[in-house]
Parts: structure tokens; C-alpha cells; sequence
């Protein structure tokens, strides 16, 4: 039974070698039910670092609920520290499948992504984020934050900056995701992102782009190897992290391709491009209007060697907005070796 989380501080008074789950209150709906946000303990039996994890800050992004919860189902305790995870921390947002809180409910529609560290005095958006804020953000040492795109599949690393100490620090933390491509943001394009709010914080943090509604075989066991990269980068757990022999490190420019115009979107390529490279031109996928059977775009690879880190693979009826790829250019990358030194000082 989980129960009521009235002190931060509780989390890490769970023992030793056990599992806790509580609640945080957020709302009262008008049925006399709560809008609560789930979080969870494991405590290894041993000390060490306490290792974050929390999905669904957009409620369009369910693979990486499953990530989380996969984990906790699995989890055991023989580990150093703590993992405290919240597998769904906008569930307003999750209730309608959206990437905005509240889509057809009567709430302020913003982005938890934007409104960091929120206000427990303010709209339902802000109240969720100072919850996490207050309750999960304040009790770790370092976050994995899981995001994918809604109706798409994504998988790479995205890095905001990488030339001061820290920002050098923080790519280290980073490369333990071990995935095929890695983007670097000359700076953080957003503001007011939960993964801004733990860096302020001294926390380290990535924001992990992976999952999807079609992904490889094997993508879940993936995911669980990738935790414990983190785990081990991190002194929680023995062994060596399982890398890659060579990542792609691209900077800007890239390019998100929108769905233009409502209609009935057809895959041309499958999840086989997620975290590939095609060459330039190469038709990815077409919007079809099934009144006049007209085909009213058309989405190409834009750059001489195109490197696909999100796409949207599988058929559907589409929006205008609604996102398709993002492409980043491949020809400008530099291959990067495994690190030779992957341990994380906190």
C-alpha cells in the first residue's frame, strides 16, 4: 500500500535493502478523488548515490513509463544507494494522452516542461511541477528524464553545451546512455525544463530521447542495460558500462520536420532508419488526404548524409503540427571512441 508522502526527507528513511511507494497529493477532483503523483523507493543495501528516474513530464510519451515501471518490477536490492522513480508525473496530461496538461479538460493547457520549478500556488501545470520539484528533484543526486515523441519513435542523446567544466561533466554523465547518436545544443534552447531545474541544483541530468509506439526488437531489454550504465558510471553497482563501439557526435544544424496538413500519414521507411544515416533525398514518408487520394506532402531527407534520431514509422491519421522526424546532418559528425574513463565523481 502506498502512502501519503509528507516530508521529502521520508524517501530516504525507507531501509535498507526495502521498497517504499507514496503518494503526493497534487488536487482534489470533484468526486472526491486526488490527483496524486506515485513515487517510488528502492533502497540498495548499501549506501551511495541516490539515481532519479521520471517519465511522462509530457503525457503523449508512455515508453518511458514503461522504461520506469519495467525497471521497479524487476528491480532488486543488491546495489549501493537509492533509485527514486515517478513513472508518470504529469497523470492529468497522461489521462488524455497528451503532450500539454489537460487536452479536453478545463486546465491551463501548458507545457510541465516549460514551468520549472512550478508553484504550489498556481495552475495545475505549476502545481505538478513544484510537487516534483519539492518531492523528487531535492532528494537526488543525479535524473535520467524520459521523453519521446507522441506517435514517433526516437532514440539519441541530447546535450546542452559541452565546453565549460561542467557542461564537460555533465556530457561525461551522459554518454552512459550509450546510444548510437549524440546532439549537442550549443546552449539549452528552452527554459523552465526539469532537466534545467536539477543542473541548478548541482544534479546531474540528462534528458533521455528514446521510445516510441514502434521500436527494434529488444528495445525494453536495451533500456534496462542502459540504467545500469548509469548505475555503474555512477559506483552503484560493478562492472563496466556496455558502449558502443563508436557514437556520432553532431551539433547543429538540424531539422524537425512537421506534419503540414491534416490527412492519413504513410510510412515509406520503417524503425529500421531510427539511428541510422541515409543518404540525401531519400523519401521517408507521404500525408495522404483519402477524400481526393491526394498526396499533400511529402517528407525527404534533407541533408547529403541524413542522421534520423526521431521518426514517425507506423500509419495514422495525422494533424498539422504533429511531429514526423527529427534529421540532424551527418556529414558534419565527428565518430567518437568508447570513453576510456566512464566513472562519474558526484
Amino acid at each position: 500500500m502506498a502512502e501519503v508522502l509528507r516530508n521529502p526527507e521520508d524517501l530516504r528513511k525507507v531501509p535498507r535493502g526495502q521498497r517504499g511507494h507514496f503518494v503526493v497529493p497534487v488536487a482534489r477532483r470533484i468526486g472526491g478523488g486526488t490527483i496524486d503523483i506515485h513515487v517510488h523507493v528502492v533502497q540498495g543495501d548499501r549506501p551511495g548515490p541516490t539515481l532519479g528516474l521520471i517519465a511522462n513530464i509530457h503525457g503523449d510519451a508512455v515508453y518511458g513509463a514503461r522504461i520506469v515501471s519495467t525497471w521497479l518490477e524487476r528491480a532488486d536490492t543488491d546495489f549501493a544507494g537509492t533509485v527514486i522513480a515517478i513513472p508518470v508525473a504529469n497523470p492529468v496530461a497522461f489521462e488524455s494522452a497528451t503532450r500539454t496538461t489537460g487536452q479536453g479538460w478545463n486546465t491551463d493547457m501548458n507545457n510541465m516542461n516549460r514551468v520549472f520549478p512550478g508553484d504550489a500556488g498556481g495552475w495545475i501545470t505549476q502545481k505538478l511541477a513544484a510537487a516534483v520539484a519539492e518531492n523528487f528533484v531535492t532528494q537526488i543526486d543525479a535524473m535520467i528524464d524520459y521523453h519521446c515523441g507522441g506517435g514517433t519513435s526516437i532514440d539519441y542523446t541530447l546535450v546542452n553545451g559541452d565546453q565549460t567544466p561542467e557542461q564537460k561533466r555533465v556530457f561525461d554523465y551522459c554518454r552512459l546512455m550509450a546510444t548510437d547518436f549524440i546532439f549537442v545544443h550549443d546552449k539549452d534552447p528552452f527554459s523552465g525544463t526539469i532537466d534545467q531545474y536539477a543542473k541548478s541544483l548541482g544534479k546531474l541530468s540528462i534528458v533521455a530521447e528514446q521510445g516510441g509506439n514502434v521500436l527494434p526488437d529488444g528495445f525494453l531489454e536495451l533500456s534496462m542495460t542502459r540504467i545500469d550504465n548509469f548505475m555503474k558510471g555512477l559506483g552503484m553497482k560493478d562492472g563496466e558500462p556496455d558502449f558502443p563501439e563508436s557514437q556520432l557526435l553532431m551539433r547543429p544544424p538540424r531539422v524537425l520536420p512537421r506534419i503540414d496538413h491534416q490527412g492519413i500519414y504513410i510510412p515509406v521507411q520503417g524503425v529500421e532508419v531510427l539511428s541510422k544515416v541515409v543518404d540525401g533525398g531519400t523519401l521517408l514518408g507521404q500525408v495522404v488526404d483519402p477524400a481526393t487520394l491526394e498526396v499533400v506532402q511529402e517528407i525527404r531527407a534533407p541533408y547529403e548524409k541524413s542522421a534520423i534520431c526521431m521518426a514517425r514509422t507506423s500509419f495514422g491519421r495525422v494533424n498539422p503540427g504533429d511531429y514526423a522526424f527529427i534529421i540532424s546532418d551527418a556529414t558534419r559528425a565527428e565518430v567518437i571512441g568508447r570513453p576510456d574513463n566512464w566513472r562519474i565523481e558526484l
